[in-house]
């Protein structure tokens, strides 16, 4: 268990101390998992183990994101940076291995995640334990009391619908989901939830099976001729398929991007524009004003430009790259204070936008604010030391790195 202290020290002093202290976490989380697995090894049940030490570049992402979350925070907290995640076949194996564990190890948290979801809700679900380190392998090791392990318990189909949702939502930067793309979503959730549902329902159906069959091979002896017939059953499970077709609106989203991406601008503008003529929900409405509006910038419309972003921060106040964009194109129309208060409305909401960071500084150096420009240039460095922009940013302000920089 970790607290970093806010604001965040710079990546680059974070990085190495975090990364030399790396191998001797491994070493200590392989010996802490071997144990959960031998405690595991004496109970009726065959889990899936994973194990890993959270990369630098998954935690610092991490730390960014609770940062803009919580951004009256005095500390972040972290409980995950060693993780073991046991994955088990059948929904009721978990609370067994659950009580395994609790009566292996001393346990200073338990967290059910999904069970504030009623039961017509569906969402993430998984058990997460805190388990401090035993003192001997704090002792082997040079750890303190900080050290913690998070032993996640899952079932596979939990523990698919996971990383399914961490890449597609989690990760993602861009999001383009529709109302449609999102029930589609929720449904496949549900599925999953209700197919571990059904896996249990049959898992206890054989047990009943098997009871029953053994107490009939007990009575057979005793009671020869009076074996009862096939008490066997069937049961149809229908699949639903969901449809998809290519004149939705992520379908045609997707195309939009692709055209966005081959540089092909018209083709993108249009589409986009085709997009906003079915009137999506607002928050769909201001991803593809965003992209419109780059569209436009690039097809030399800086008016329709700043309609698009201006249409987006209308739609949603809270999008940080709206304000970013629309002031890269105010600063592009000579438009200095309006672009100013652009930059400025970004890095209120995100502190740690790098681009917003660097191009406010060369705009204050335009309007003559060197001190406001180096404040910025010292705050892009904390962020990104080894940048290209940055170097380039101290070059033109002709500013020593390492003068400003406090260490």
């Amino acid at each position: 268990m970790y607290h970093f202290t806010l604001p965040l020290p710079p990546r680059q002093e974070l990085q190495p101390q975090y990364e030399q202290r790396v191998v001797t976490l491994e070493k200590a989380l392989h010996e802490m998992q071997r144990r959960v697995r031998r405690c595991l090894s004496r109970i009726d049940v065959s889990p899936t183990l994973k194990f890993r030490v959270k990369s630098f570049e998954s935690l610092y992402e991490k730390l960014l994101r609770r940062s803009r979350e919580t951004p009256d925070a005095q500390r972040l907290l972290i409980t995950d940076i060693l993780g073991v995640r046991v994955v088990c076949p059948f929904m009721e194996d978990l609370a067994v291995v659950e009580e395994a564990i609790c009566g292996a190890f001393e346990v200073s948290e338990i967290e059910r995640k999904g069970s504030q979801l009623g039961t017509t809700e569906f969402g993430y679900s998984s058990v997460h334990l805190l388990l401090p380190l035993p003192d001997d392998i704090r002792d082997s090791f040079h750890l303190d009391q900080r050290h913690i392990c998070e032993v996640q318990l899952r079932t596979i189909l939990q523990d698919a619908w996971a990383e399914v949702e961490h890449e597609l939502v989690y990760k993602a930067e861009l999001t383009p989901l529709d109302s449609k793309l999102r029930r589609k979503l929720a449904a496949l959730n549900a599925n999953l939830t209700l197919s571990d549902i059904i896996f249990q329902e049959i898992r206890d159906y054989q047990k009943t099976m098997n009871s029953r069959l053994m107490r009939r091979r007990a009575n057979f002896w005793s009671q020869l001729g009076s074996i009862t017939g096939d008490e066997g059953g069937n049961g149809d499970g229908d699949t639903e398929t969901i449809e998809t077709g290519s004149d939705t609106i992520d379908g045609l989203l997707i195309k939009a991007l692709y055209c966005h991406n081959q540089k092909d601008y018209e083709s993108a503008n249009r589409i986009y524009t085709d997009i906003l003529a079915y009137e999506p929900e607002d928050t769909v409405a201001a991803i593809i004003h965003t992209h419109r509006g780059m569209t436009r910038f690039a097809l030399n419309d800086p008016h329709g430009a700043i309609e698009d972003f201006t249409a987006t921060v209308r739609l949603d106040p809270e999008a940080t790259r709206a304000y970013h964009y629309r002031a890269v194109v105010y600063r592009s129309m000579g438009r200095r204070e309006e672009a100013l208060e652009d930059f400025h409305r970004c890095l209120e909401s995100d502190p740690y936008h790098l681009d917003s960071r660097i191009a406010r500084a060369h705009l204050l150096r335009e309007m003559g604010d060197l001190d406001g420009a180096r404040e910025d240039y010292t705050a892009a460095r904390r962020l990104s030391r080894d940048d290209p922009a940055v170097t380039a940013l101290g070059e033109e302000l002709g500013v020593d790195g390492e003068a400003v920089l406090p260490q």
